[in-house]
């Protein structure tokens, strides 16, 4: 692999680098300096890769050129695009801001129950914007597999902010529950009710699981204390332990709980006649 005109032996990272091997393989021979930076990699990594993987520089008349515009692309981390449409999207951000803020507002004001057996509005619009936040993460995921470079780079980001948003969401629905309570359960077969309260347990478990290994690795890639090339390549272990862990768990949620979740809710309960979407949708 070649960054910044320097040849790298980077078969040692096989089965330790924390993105994963693919990611290594499959860019294998190419010159690979944009995808480098834009990830920005640590110190320390850039250290140990000039000190363990070097293999030698390319010569002068091989160099591959790695332009100024794209290295302030990196750099700077923001499209080349026009101010017209620099400002849209800054004066949208400002609208999506106003809005959020003005939804929370009025949802903070709304926490009796409609009736026994629904939900409080502030917990409907909590479910709202936590589902709407998990799609978004789980859409930003399977974007950013399918992207490169920058692209995949501000997807990511995306993903991450995602994660934290619906983190911070979940103990503020939980706080909810307990200020508003708790709607009676539907009535029905005791081994159904036991496998609903189970789903919605596991439920938060998984959402405080999967940005918790997200920042983990995050955390073993960038910040954990370093005094040594051993203690290097535990933290590189752990990151891709954590990342791992991260993308099974997400995988998990995505092809196993939220169908199950979804098929259950939809199907049972609409079955047996019962107003399932009436009991958490903030527009009824």
């Amino acid at each position: 692999m070649i960054i910044h005109n320097r040849v790298y032996d980077l078969r040692p990272l096989l089965g330790n680098h924390p993105g994963g091997d693919e990611i290594l393989t499959s860019k294998a021979g190419t010159d690979c300096t944009k995808e480098f930076e834009v990830f920005e990699h640590s110190e320390k990594a850039r250290v140990r890769r000039d000190q363990e993987l070097l293999v030698g520089d390319l010569l002068p008349a091989e160099h591959l050129d790695w332009d100024a515009e794209a290295k302030a692309e990196v750099a700077s981390g923001v499209d080349q695009g026009s101010d017209l449409a620099r400002y849209i999207r800054y004066k949208a951000f400002d609208a999506m801001i106003v809005s959020a803020t003005v939804y929370i507002y009025r949802t903070s004001h709304h926490m009796k129950p409609l009736s026994m057996l629904t939900y409080s509005r502030a917990l409907r619009h909590l479910h709202l914007l936590m589902a709407v936040g998990i799609f978004g993460a789980l859409g930003t995921a399977q974007a950013a597999s399918f992207s490169e470079g920058q692209n995949k780079r501000k997807l990511l980001i995306l993903h991450k902010q995602l994660g934290i948003g619906m983190l911070v969401g979940l103990f503020v629905r939980a706080l909810a529950r307990l200020r508003s309570g708790i709607p009676p359960r539907f009535p029905g077969n005791k081994l159904v009710q036991m496998i609903e309260t189970q789903s919605l347990r596991f439920f938060y478990l998984l959402m405080l699981a999967l940005p918790l290994t997200g920042m983990a690795s995050e955390y073993y890639l960038k910040w954990a204390s370093s005094e040594s090339p051993e203690d290097d390549k535990k933290n590189d272990q752990a990151a891709q332990s954590a990342i791992s862990l991260h993308k099974s768990l997400g995988k998990f949620f995505q092809y196993a709980w939220l169908p199950f979740h979804l098929g259950y809710t939809t199907l049972y309960h609409a079955s047996k006649g019962r107003g399932v979407i009436r009991k958490v949708s903030p527009f009824i």
